[in-house]
C-alpha cells in the first residue's frame, strides 16, 4: 500500500497511542499509511497524551512503591479494582513491556525493585520519544502551560522527579492562570465555535454523531459563559475541537475518533479516519487477509 505523500501527516492522540504501543500488525498498517518521516503533533496533543497515558503510568509507579503492595501482581490487581477505562488499559498495555524486557516475575516480592527500575526507565523513554520522534509545527497556540512541563528524573532517585512532575501537572490553577485557551476559543476561533454549535444542532444524535454533539454542547457553554468556564477540566472535554482548530491547513489530520469527521468538515480541515485497532484486526481475520 503506497503512502499518501500529498499531505504532511498530523497525528491526533487517538492514533498516536497505537502508533507507539499498538500490535505489530496494526503498526504495520499505520506505517503503510503514514510512513516514518514527516509525522507531526502539536504541543497540545503532547499534553493530551501525557494526561491520558503517561500520568497513569507514573501513578502506577507509585502504587507499586506502596509497602502494602508486596508484588507487582498485587499492584496490578489493586489498579484493576480501582480504575476502569483508559486508566486500566494503559497499565494492561504495560504488563507485557515489563515482563518481556527484563524477565520480571510479577509474583516474586524480590523482583519488585527491579520492576520499579524498569518502569522508571520506561516512563523516561516514552516521554523522550514523544518529544523527539514527532515534529511540532508552529507555536503552542493555546499557550497550554501543562504542555510545557518537562519531566526531569535523576536515575538514582526517579521517584522525586516523578512526584514533582505529577504535582506540576496537577496544579491546574497555576497552569490555567498562564494559558490563553479562552483567547484561542473566544477570539481567534469564535466564528468556528458558532459554526460547530449550529452544525451540531442540525444533526440527529446517533452513534456516529454523539461524540461531536457532546463536544459542541461544551463549546456552547463556553460561548454563553465566557472565560470563567475555561479550565483544564474543560479542555479534557473539548480537546478534540482544540486539536482540529489548531491543525495546520496544509496537513492532514490522521485520527481514529469519529468526532473529527464532524469537527473537520465545517472548517475544511483535511483529515482521514482510520479504523480502530480492534476493527482492523477483526476485518483481517474475517477476510483471511495476511497482515
Amino acid at each position: 500500500m503506497e503512502i499518501d505523500k500529498s499531505y504532511k501527516h498530523y497525528l491526533d492522540t487517538s492514533i498516536l497511542r497505537p502508533f507507539l504501543f499498538g500490535t505489530k500488525v496494526f503498526k504495520k498498517y499505520l506505517i503503510s499509511q503514514l510512513g516514518r518521516e514527516r509525522l507531526y503533533i502539536s504541543k497540545f496533543i503532547q499534553m493530551e497524551f501525557k494526561r491520558s497515558y503517561l500520568l497513569n503510568i507514573i501513578s502506577f509507579y507509585f502504587v507499586i512503591q506502596l509497602s502494602t503492595m508486596k508484588t507487582v501482581d498485587d499492584a496490578f490487581r489493586f489498579w484493576s479494582n480501582k480504575y476502569q477505562g483508559h486508566q486500566l488499559k494503559a497499565i494492561l498495555q504495560l504488563v507485557g513491556e515489563i515482563i518481556e524486557s527484563r524477565e520480571i516475575d510479577i509474583n516474586n516480592p524480590n523482583d519488585k525493585p527491579k520492576a520499579l527500575r524498569q518502569l522508571g526507565r520506561y516512563i523516561k523513554r516514552i516521554e523522550y520519544k514523544l518529544r523527539r520522534e514527532f515534529k511540532v509545527p508552529g507555536q503552542n497556540s493555546t499557550r497550554c502551560e501543562r504542555a510545557e512541563i518537562s519531566l526531569k528524573a535523576d536515575p538514582e532517585n526517579m521517584a522525586i522527579g516523578f512526584k514533582d512532575y505529577l504535582n506540576a501537572f496537577d496544579d491546574t490553577k497555576s497552569c490555567r492562570d498562564k494559558c490563553r485557551v479562552d483567547h484561542f476559543l473566544l477570539t481567534k476561533f469564535s466564528s468556528e465555535l458558532k459554526t460547530y454549535i449550529e452544525y451540531a444542532d442540525k444533526l440527529k444524535k446517533n452513534n456516529e454523531t454523539k461524540a461531536f454533539k457532546k463536544i459542541a454542547g461544551y463549546l456552547k457553554k463556553i460561548v454563553e459563559n465566557g472565560e470563567n468556564v475555561c479550565s483544564c477540566r474543560m479542555c479534557g472535554y473539548i480537546g478534540d475541537a482544540i486539536i482540529a482548530l489548531e491543525a495546520p491547513a496544509d496537513m492532514r489530520l490522521e485520527h481514529i475518533d469519529r468526532a473529527f469527521d464532524y469537527l473537520c468538515k465545517p472548517i475544511n480541515q483535511p483529515h482521514k479516519r482510520h479504523p480502530s485497532e480492534i476493527s482492523y484486526i477483526k476485518n483481517l481475520e474475517a477476510t483471511n487477509c495476511p497482515p
